[in-house]
C-alpha cells in the first residue's frame, strides 16, 4: 500500500474532529477496525504497517531468524496461550503455531513444555532454545514438531527459584547465556553437558543481553530497584547500568565494566544491541538510545527520540534494535507510537519513523529486509477470538530509501495523533472544580449496556442478546439455587446511562500506563492537585455497599466541616463486579451477587454526592479497570464509561473512539493540569459529554432485587 494513499485515508477519517483539538487521533467517531493492511485501534489511533503482516501467537516477546534467512520464529508470551510461531519462507511466508503443553505430565513433575517467558535463541535451522520463566528451565524445541529435545535447568546444585529470561547463544562454543532475573545474575550453560559453567551476579535485574560479534563480550542491561520509601540512613540513588562481561573463556567469565545509564524509575532499560564498534542501549522511560564505545566502554552519546512540539513528553517507548552496516542506520522498535525509528549512528540523530503494527517490540535486519514483531498485532477483535491465542503479528518489508522517510514519518505522526491541528480544544465547563473517578472491576460493555436502545444510533450496533447483566438479565443458580430470570441486574448503571451520558466507543487501553498508575498521581501532585483515594482490592467477604458506607463516613469526617473543601480529585475503587464463587455467609449466594452489590453501591455513591455541598461543581466518571471479564461482540477491550453530574449532558451518548488516556486527558483539562505523556496528549477527550449549563437535579439510587443476596428473604433491601 502506498504511503500517499494511507495519508489521504487518515485525513478523510479525522475530518471534522481535527479542528476541535490541538492533538487528537484520526479515528474520530469511527470504531475499531481490524485488518492486515489498515486497522483503527482502541483509542482512535490508526496503523498501516509497511510491507505485509503475518499473524503470530499473542504477545510476541522475542524474534529470531535462522542463518539461512528462511525461517523466522517468534516466542509468544501470552500467559493463556504461550507458543512459538514458525514462519517459513517460500513463494510467500507460511506460518505454523507450536503451542506449549498446558497440562502436567503423568509423572506429576510437569516435565513438558509449559511456558514462554521471552527468551529465544535459534540453534541451527531446525531448533530453538526457549526460556520458560519461573520454572528456571530453558528447553530446546524442535521447530518441525514442537517436541522438546533437551532441557537446561538453572536450578542446579541445590539452588531453587531461578527465572529463565533473555538468551544469547554462542553456537561455536555451545554456550547459552541465560538472564536469571530472580537471582540478579547471568548463567553460562554448556548445552552439551547441560551444566552451568559460570554464574555472575549483576546487582540488579537483567532485562536484555547481547553477544559481541566476536563472542568475546556479553553485554547485559541491568535494571536496579528504587529503594523503599521507609529506608533509613543515607541512600545512594540506584542506577541502571550496562554490565560488560568478559566471556572470552566462558568458564572464567568476569565483569569487566559497569556503565551507569540512569536512575529508575525515570530510566527503564529495554534493549541491547552490540556491533563491532558500539553498543546501543534503549531506554523506554527516557525515550532515548545510548551509544557506548565498545573499545573503551565509555558513553559516546545519548540520542533522544522526541516528537516535535511535544518535546517534554515521553511515550515513544524504544525497545528492541537492529543495525544496518551499509547505511549506519539503527532501527528501533517504538512500541508507544507504533513505529520503527531510524537513527543515524554517525550524526547521532533521528532521521524518521517507519509505520509498524500495534506496539512493536523487536526488530531484525537481514540482507536488506526488515522484520518487526508487533505485540498486539492488528488488535484483539471480539472477546471470543482472543481465546485462540493469535493476537500478535510480524511485519516484513525491504528497508526504504532515505528519500521516503519524510512521508513515512508524517504518516506515523498523523496516525498516532501526534501532528498538531489548528484551532482550540473544545471547551469544558468552567464550573467544574472537583472530579470523582469511580473505577470498577473488569466488565465488558455488551454484557451490561448492550441492551441500551440508543447505542444503535452510533457506529456500533447494540447487542441485547449479550446483555446478561442488563435490564432483562439472568442470575444463574446452577444446580444449587433457583435461577432468577428477566431480572434487572444493573438498574443503577442503566439509570445513570439514561439520565446522563455514556460512551459506546470507549476501551480499556491505558496506553502503556495502568489507569491508576502511581506515576499519574505523582504528576497531579507535582501540579498542586489535591487527591483523595479510597481504594481496596477485591475481597469475597466484603460488600461494595459496605465500602460505600465507610466512604460516606470518611468523607464527612474529613471534608464535611464548614469551609472545608473536597479534594479536587476523588478516586474510588469498587471492585465487586468481578464475578466470584458464591459466598453465602457474606451475602453472596450467587456469583452474580457481587455484581448486583456493585451496582447498588454505585447508585448509593451517586445519590450521596448529589446531596452534598459540592454537587454543583462535580463531574463524575465511572469506568472499569479492564474489559476482559466478559464478552463483547465488537472488541475485547470495549468497556463501560459513564459521565454523570450536574454538568453532564442528559440522555446522551458519546461516540468518540477513546480510551484510558482520553479519560485522563479530560480530567487533566478539567483540573488545569498539563499532559502527563504522549498517550494522553494525543488522545481524544470526552468534552462532548458535557453541557454548557448545570442541572442540579439529585440522583436517587434504585433498589436491587433482594433475592440476589438472600433467596429465602425476598422482602428486604440489603
Amino acid at each position: 500500500m502506498a504511503a500517499g494513499w494511507r495519508c489521504v485515508s487518515i485525513v478523510t477519517v479525522c475530518g471534522a474532529w481535527a479542528a476541535a483539538q490541538t492533538y487528537a487521533p484520526p479515528a474520530g467517531v469511527r470504531p475499531i477496525q481490524k485488518g492486515l493492511a489498515v486497522s483503527i485501534l482502541p483509542g482512535g489511533r490508526v496503523i498501516a504497517p509497511l510491507g505485509v503482516q503475518r499473524v503470530t501467537g499473542s504477545s510476541p516477546a522475542a524474534l529470531a531468524l535462522t542463518p539461512s534467512g528462511k525461517v523466522l520464529v517468534t516466542a509468544n508470551s501470552d500467559p493463556l496461550h504461550p507458543s512459538l510461531t514458525v514462519l517459513e519462507r517460500g513463494s510467500t511466508w507460511a506460518a505454523r503455531q507450536l503451542f506449549t503443553e498446558l497440562q502436567p505430565s503423568e509423572s506429576g513433575r510437569g516435565d513438558g513444555w509449559r511456558a514462554v517467558s521471552g527468551g529465544l535463541a535459534l540453534s541451527g535451522e531446525h531448533a530453538a532454545f526457549v526460556s520458560e520463566g519461573n520454572t528456571g528451565r530453558v528447553l530446546l524445541i524442535d521447530l518441525s514438531t514442537g517436541e522438546r529435545r533437551r532441557t537446561l535447568d538453572l536450578n542446579q546444585n541445590g539452588d531453587r527459584g531461578a527465572f529463565a529470561g533473555r538468551l544469547a547463544f554462542d553456537g561455536a562454543r555451545g554456550i547459552l547465556y541465560v538472564a536469571d532475573s530472580a537471582r540478579s545474575r547471568v548463567s553460562a550453560v554448556d548445552t552439551r553437558s547441560r551444566q552451568i559453567v559460570a554464574s555472575l551476579s549483576l546487582g540488579g535485574t537483567p532485562t536484555d543481553l547481547a553477544l559481541s560479534p566476536d563472542r568475546r563480550k556479553l553485554y547485559v542491561a541491568v535494571q536496579n530497584r528504587t529503594p523503599p520509601a521507609d529506608a533509613s540512613g543515607p541512600q545512594a540513588p540506584p542506577s541502571n547500568a550496562l554490565c560488560v562481561l568478559d566471556v572470552a573463556q566462558p568458564q572464567i567469565a568476569k565483569v569487566e565494566a559497569r556503565v551507569l545509564l540512569g536512575v529508575p524509575p525515570q530510566s527503564r532499560l529495554s534493549g541491547v544491541l552490540a556491533t563491532a564498534a558500539r553498543v546501543f542501549v534503549s531506554d523506554s522511560a527516557r525515550d532515548s538510545v545510548t551509544a557506548i564505545d565498545a573499545a573503551t566502554n565509555r558513553i559516546e552519546a545519548e540520542i533522544p527520540i522526541r516528537i516535535p512540539g511535544l518535546d517534554s513528553l515521553r511515550g515513544i517507548e524504544p525497545m528492541g534494535m537492529a543495525y544496518d552496516e551499509s547505511t549506519g542506520w539503527l532501527l528501533v522498535a517504538e512500541a508507544g507510537i507504533n513505529a520503527v525509528g531510524v537513527l543515524d549512528t554517525q550524526s547521532k540523530r533521528v532521521l524518521g519513523h517507519l509505520p509498524a503494527g500495534w506496539s512493536p517490540t523487536h526488530v531484525l535486519f537481514d540482507h536488506g529486509d526488515v522484520y518487526v514483531a508487533n505485540r498486539n498485532g492488528m488488535g484483539a477483535g471480539p472477546s471470543a477470538r482472543i481465546r485462540y491465542g493469535l493476537g500478535g503479528s510480524v511485519s516484513f518489508y525491504s528497508l526504504p530509501a532515505a528519500g521516503s522517510l519524510t512521508a513515512q514519518t508524517a504518516f506515523v505522526l498523523q496516525a498516532a495523533g501526534l501532528d498538531q491541528h489548528p484551532g482550540a480544544a473544545r471547551p469544558l465547563p468552567g464550573g467544574i472544580r472537583h472530579v470523582v473517578l469511580i473505577v470498577k472491576g473488569n466488565r465488558s460493555f455488551d454484557e451490561v449496556l448492550g441492551d441500551v436502545a440508543n447505542v444503535s444510533n452510533g457506529p456500533v450496533m447494540a447487542a441485547p442478546d449479550l446483555a446478561r447483566f442488563g435490564s432483562d438479565g439472568l442470575v444463574d443458580g446452577g444446580r444449587r439455587l433457583l435461577s432468577l430470570h428477566h431480572l434487572n441486574v444493573t438498574p443503577n448503571h442503566h439509570a445513570i446511562a439514561a439520565q446522563w451520558t455514556f460512551s459506546d466507543n470507549f476501551y480499556a487501553d491505558s496506553g502503556g500506563e495502568g489507569l491508576l498508575a502511581p506515576e499519574v498521581f505523582n504528576h497531579l501532585a507535582e501540579h498542586g492537585v489535591s487527591v483523595y483515594q479510597f481504594a481496596e482490592d477485591f475481597d469475597p467477604q466484603v460488600r461494595d455497599t459496605d465500602r460505600a458506607s465507610r466512604l460516606f463516613r470518611e468523607i464527612g469526617r474529613r471534608f464535611g466541616g464548614p469551609g472545608v473543601e473536597l479534594p479536587q480529585l476523588v478516586v474510588i475503587r469498587l471492585p465487586n463486579d468481578r464475578l466470584a464463587p458464591p459466598h453465602p455467609a457474606a451475602g453472596f449466594p450467587y456469583e452474580e451477587s457481587y455484581l448486583v452489590d456493585n451496582d447498588w453501591a454505585l447508585g448509593r455513591l451517586l445519590e450521596y454526592f448529589s446531596g452534598t455541598k459540592w454537587w454543583g461543581s462535580l463531574a463524575v466518571f465511572v469506568t472499569e479497570q479492564s474489559g476482559d471479564g466478559g464478552v463483547d461482540h465488537f472488541d475485547a477491550r470495549r468497556t463501560i464509561l459513564l459521565c454523570a453530574g450536574p454538568w453532564a449532558r442528559h440522555n446522551s451518548v458519546s461516540h468518540i473512539n477513546t480510551s484510558g488516556p482520553g479519560l485522563w486527558k479530560t480530567i487533566f483539562r478539567l483540573l488545569g493540569v498539563p499532559s502527563f505523556n504522549l498517550f494522553d496528549a494525543s488522545a481524544a477527550d470526552l468534552s462532548d459529554c458535557f453541557a454548557s449549563r448545570p442541572d442540579l437535579t439529585p440522583y436517587r439510587a434504585l433498589a436491587v432485587d433482594p433475592r440476589v443476596f438472600d433467596p429465602n428473604r425476598p422482602g428486604a433491601i440489603p
